[in-house]
């Protein structure tokens, strides 16, 4: 599938991949609940994820992906989480392990595209517990939480501090799986069905070639990065990151809403037998819900925009974490749509076969995420409005 898109135009390939997601979305709608008891997409999620092309939008040509733009990632993210937020945020970090992958050098990148155009790829940014250096490469130990899509990915990327000469040097290690631990630790209430496992390793050997600067990673410019003259390679960490993470909290409230009008077209009243399509509190709510949902995706186009036309650079880290509040802020108004909503679904919306509940706990718990904290985005570009030194190391 991948080779016969591949010899089509960009453009078509995109509107291809975006009728493709469109496809899965309402399938993976159909598998959340046994998503969320699973606690990880199903295999057949992630089997129909790869048959379908949808890994390879962002993976350079020169490996044989499509190389397509940042609209168009977020575009198909956004859709496939409107079936299922779960379902999207994995397939977000198994689109954007591509892009992660060229954070390391060619051999690296060589290495995990030498088979297939794409990768099932998981990490974390939280440093594990040690990480020292050795002949030949490094020695890294410990273990990290919040690790998504580590059920079925083939590599995951850590991070450490290496300390030489008295300096700390925050590095990236990518591992492959079969040197790693997955701990089962995945039990929470909301986006119940990532499989954010913890993640272990023990005494492992990284060669030098597997070993990239942090710091030359949210500058964007990490040695592989360097490699490719797309400019979409060379964006700093973060503001790339959120290109993943917003379209999952903007895709769960348009699904959200979704479910809303059809709860509210068929719910009756179990005293009064009162219809709620008749209602203008139902109503109300549901307007806003709407404008709340095309409000976040004309954000999120702006965000795309931005990015593309004022690359936030090593020069400049309050552009960066002007990027940073932006998507917070769309997350949180994200957040805020399917909480109004859900205060006018009934007793019976909150059944586990309603998908109303299962956003409301989804949104709300992606939205604490660390990139996506409204709290430290805004305190960090307030201290930048009052002329004080930015504090926030995830910019």
């Amino acid at each position: 599938m991948t080779e016969i898109l591949a010899q089509r135009s960009t453009d078509r390939v995109a509107a291809e991949l975006r009728e493709r997601a469109r496809e899965l979305a309402p399938v993976f709608a159909g598998r959340a609940a046994r998503t969320e008891a699973n606690r990880a997409p199903l295999d057949e999620s992630v089997r129909d994820l790869v048959d379908s092309g949808l890994l390879s939008a962002v993976v350079p040509k020169v490996y044989g992906g499509y190389e397509l733009g940042l609209h168009d990632m977020t575009d198909i993210i956004r859709t496939l989480s409107a079936g299922c937020p779960s379902t999207g945020w994995v397939a977000a970090f198994y689109i954007g392990a591509a892009w992660r992958a060229n954070l390391f050098g060619e051999k690296v990148q060589r290495e995990i595209f030498a088979d297939k155009p794409y990768v099932l790829g998981a990490g974390q940014a939280a440093p594990i517990r040690e990480a020292r250096r050795v002949p030949g490469g490094y020695v890294i130990s410990g273990q990290t939480a919040w690790s998504s899509g580590s059920v079925h990915a083939e590599w995951i990327m850590f991070m450490g501090v290496v300390v030489d000469d008295g300096v700390p040097a925050p590095t990236l290690f990518m591992v492959p799986r079969e040197q790693t631990e997955v701990v089962d630790t995945w039990h929470i209430s909301g986006m119940a069905g990532t499989g954010s496992n913890d993640v272990r390793v023990e005494e492992v050997f990284v060669p030098e070639y597997r070993a990239a600067s942090f710091v030359d990673a949210l500058n964007g410019t990490a040695e592989g990065q360097l490699l490719h003259p797309n400019p979409m390679y060379q964006l700093p960490f973060v503001p790339f990151t959120m290109c993943e993470v917003v379209p999952v909290v903007v895709g769960a409230l348009r699904g959200a809403t979704a479910a809303f009008t059809t709860r509210t077209a068929e719910r009756q009243g179990t005293i009064s037998q009162e219809k709620a399509v008749g209602k203008q509190a139902a109503q109300i709510r549901l307007g806003r819900a709407l404008a709340s949902a095309d409000a976040a995706e004309a954000l999120l186009r702006h965000y795309v925009d931005r990015i593309l036309d004022r690359r936030p650079t090593r020069a400049d880290p309050g552009d960066r974490a002007e990027m940073k509040l932006r998507g917070a802020f769309i997350s949180n108004l994200c957040r805020d749509a399917v909480n109004d909503v859900v205060r006018g679904i009934g007793g019976d919306g909150f059944r586990t076969h309603s998908p109303l509940q299962r956003f409301f706990r989804d949104i709300n718990v992606v939205s604490v995420h660390a990139f996506l904290d409204i709290d430290t985005a805004a305190e960090t570009i307030g201290r930048q409005a009052l002329g004080l030194p930015l504090e926030d190391r995830l910019i």
